[in-house]
C-alpha cells in the first residue's frame, strides 16, 4: 500500500508535519516509484521491491518528470522541501 495518496490529492505540511523524516523520504520516492524509476540507492531499491505494486523499468538517466501529474508535482515539491533524510 501507497504511504499516501501523492497521485489523487494535494497534501498539506500540517498534515505531514509530525510523520518522521523517514517517512517523508520515502513518501517523496514512492512518487518516483511509482512511475517505475529504477533507484540507484541500495536502501531505496530494496524498500521498493518489497512492495508489490513497484515495477522497476526505468533508469535515472531515462527518467522523464513529466509523467507526473499536478498533485505529484506539488506533492513532490513539499516532500522534497521537508526531506531532512
Amino acid at each position: 500500500e501507497p504511504l499516501y495518496e501523492t497521485d489523487q490529492r494535494y497534501l498539506s505540511r500540517d498534515e505531514l508535519a509530525d510523520e518522521p523524516p523517514l517517512v517523508i523520504h520515502l513518501a517523496k520516492n514512492e512518487i518516483y516509484a511509482r512511475h517505475g524509476y529504477i533507484f540507484q540507492n541500495e536502501d531505496l531499491y530494496n524498500y521498493f521491491m518489497g512492495c508489490i505494486w513497484y515495477t522497476p523499468t526505468t533508469a535515472p538517466a531515462d527518467f522523464d518528470d513529466g509523467v507526473f501529474n499536478e498533485y505529484e508535482k506539488a506533492n513532490l515539491e513539499l516532500l522534497s522541501s521537508m526531506d531532512d533524510w
